[in-house]
């Protein structure tokens, strides 16, 4: 009998091995996807960050142009136009641009994308700003 259980006690030993080393190999790969899953996060909210960034700026550049025009002329636009060219500017100052970790900041964004499709409505600008890429606007010339 003491050789039954050596060679129990050997096969024992090889399931074991077998399923230690799945085990271990599971824990590799997980660690190892754990840190190309924070690089490649870091690589898309980079992006995404800079996509958002420039879009914001672009609104920031029109409202600025627009405000420039009613300080110039208050004239220049109807009363309801300028009203909204101000609530504009407020939702910009008021984007969250330094707070990445915002979860609200998508939905932010499109109710300032919003606004700016009502601003270039009220200011009779629809083939100026035409919105054909994307929730982009491109300024047509």
């Amino acid at each position: 009998m003491g050789d039954l259980g050596s060679i129990d006690d050997a096969f024992d030993a090889a399931l074991n091995l077998e399923e230690s080393h799945i085990d271990e190999g599971w824990e590799d790969g997980l660690r190892e996807g754990e840190k190309l899953g924070l690089i490649d996060g870091r690589e898309v909210g980079f992006a995404k960050g800079f996509e958002i960034g420039q879009e914001i700026g672009f609104y920031s550049g029109c409202h600025a142009v627009w405000s420039r025009c009613v300080g110039e002329d208050p004239g220049c636009f109807s009363e309801r136009a300028r009203r909204g060219i101000a609530a504009f500017g407020d939702m910009l100052r008021s984007f969250p641009i330094d707070d990445p970790l915002n979860e609200e900041i998508l939905e932010t964004l499109n109710q300032v994308r919003g606004k700016f499709k009502t601003v270039v409505a009220l200011l009779g600008m629809h083939h100026e700003y035409n919105d054909a890429v994307g929730d982009q606007p491109t300024v047509t010339f």
